[in-house]
């Protein structure tokens, strides 16, 4: 895969990162999508996994803090923005790509039958993010607003 050629969902599949799934954590979904036109624009294509576990979600995020780390990925700058179905995320950078990492709020982003009677403490949705990165891996912090002169 060349490294100027826009990554689709079959390149997303095929990275490592696709294949990472917490020890104990049932997948519930999978998820995916080649990219296509929108009337909003491009839209990148994504691939990725819903898993439901009994961790925290402190715990989640340690296993693939770790296991992101292990295949090159960095943790992206904050701040991210969240879907009103998500409590919390963390993004993580490869010049080529992108891993969203989304705790979900349980009782709002699915319908209980898409559960099938299990509870879990934590529901999250770990997906690859296949956009053109314009800028370094991870991206510069935010420069505060200047201070206005009295």
């Amino acid at each position: 895969m060349s490294a100027n050629k826009p990554l689709e969902l079959a390149d997303l599949q095929a990275d490592p990162a696709f294949a990472v799934r917490m020890p104990g954590a049932d997948e519930l979904a999978e998820v995916g999508g080649e990219r296509r036109s929108t009337l909003d624009g491009a839209q990148s294509p994504f691939a990725g996994h819903i898993f439901g576990t009994l961790a925290s979600s402190a715990e989640v995020y340690a296993f693939y803090e770790r296991e992101l780390a292990r295949l090159g990925w960095q943790p992206e700058t904050p701040p991210f923005s969240r879907s009103s179905a998500e409590l919390e995320n963390r993004l993580y950078c490869t010049r080529r790509a992108t891993f969203r990492l989304a705790i979900k709020d349980k009782d709002r982003a699915f319908e209980p039958a898409f559960y099938q009677g299990r509870v879990y403490a934590t529901v999250f949705d770990a997906r690859l993010i296949g956009e053109s990165r314009s800028s370094t891996c991870p991206s510069p912090p935010l420069s505060p607003p200047p201070t206005p002169i009295p």
